[in-house]
């Protein structure tokens, strides 16, 4: 037989073996990869992985093996925080179950001595401990809300309805303080604004920003209120003409108990604006701020349509 023959045939059968061989290991990276996503996909949900069929030895099987002790790793990790969760609602329920008679005790004690004849000096005294009083009331009952939200104590319920009768009630709570300071306070809203969204929490966020206005700005000052509807959200926005708020620090007053410097002598905790930023976000939105120092603000809720 001539050579050339010879070594034709044998470059083809090695050409054969090595095209087997090549779809041997695409099929088998093909199936690894598969069953990798597969158990992957089995420890996001929780699941336990399936049994590779393979040795320990093999690459699938190390691979299986490990992530079954991610999973058991995983689980036991919920578990622990499932009980923390649980910890942490029975001390949130002691610490406002504890905290309320007290304080409540010391606003009656307050209350009857102020309807007794007190020389005028004592009177100031009586009427700056009651003011530290609703301090303290204000500040536990933030504290307790906060730490209900985070923990998940409080669930957030969201049903379609009208967003102006949470607007609505929430305006209506800070009109006594806005008419106090003088303050124009004006809605704007074109419409009905039907969406998805927890009414009591949104009302709640909303005052928040409400509050936070009238606080912060001077006496005849104005603050508007605007409803706006885009294609995937709906903003609530809360304009005032305060002092505005530097750029460098519009990123920290929505973390908890921030308080700027200059304003240590006004009311308030630092909870409010983080409160608000928390509900947003339970709901699938967020919070935005648009400031200049002494140039008023602009807080806006963003709401999802559906």
């Amino acid at each position: 037989m001539d050579w050339t023959v010879i070594i034709a045939v044998c470059a083809l059968a090695a050409a054969a073996v090595q095209t087997w061989r090549m779809r041997k290991l695409k099929k088998d990276v093909y199936e690894f990869t598969n069953s990798l996503e597969r158990n992957m996909d089995a420890v996001i949900l929780g699941e336990k992985p399936e049994p590779a069929g393979e040795t320990e030895d093999s690459l699938l099987g190390r691979v299986n093996e490990k992530l079954d002790r991610t999973a058991h790793v995983l689980e036991r990790k919920e578990q622990e925080i499932r009980e923390n969760k649980e910890e942490m609602k029975e001390l949130i329920s002691d610490i406002s179950h504890q905290t309320k008679t007290p304080i409540a005790n010391q606003k009656i004690y307050l209350e009857i001595l102020k309807s007794r004849s007190l020389p005028e000096e004592e009177r100031k005294f009586v009427e700056k401990l009651e003011h530290q009083a609703d301090r303290l009331d204000f500040l536990f009952k933030s504290m307790v809300k906060m730490s209900r939200l985070e923990t998940g104590v409080i669930q957030i319920r969201k049903e379609n309805s009208d967003l102006m009768d949470a607007v609505g009630r929430a305006v209506s709570a800070v009109v006594p303080a806005a008419e106090k300071k003088k303050l124009r306070l004006s809605v704007e809203a074109d419409g009905r604004y039907v969406l998805p969204h927890d009414r009591k929490w949104t009302e709640e966020a909303v005052y928040n920003l409400l509050d936070n206005s009238v606080k912060y700005t001077e006496s005849g000052g104005s603050i508007v209120i605007r409803l706006k509807k885009g294609e995937i959200f709906t903003e609530i926005h809360v304009e005032d003409t305060g002092k505005g708020i530097a750029v460098e620090r519009q990123a920290q007053i929505f973390t908890r108990f921030y308080r700027e410097p200059e304003v240590h002598d006004k009311e308030g905790v630092g909870i409010g604006l983080y409160l608000t930023r928390k509900i947003a976000w339970l709901q699938g939105g967020y919070v935005e701020v648009r400031s200049e120092e002494g140039k008023g603000a602009d807080f806006c809720i963003f709401l999802p349509n559906g």
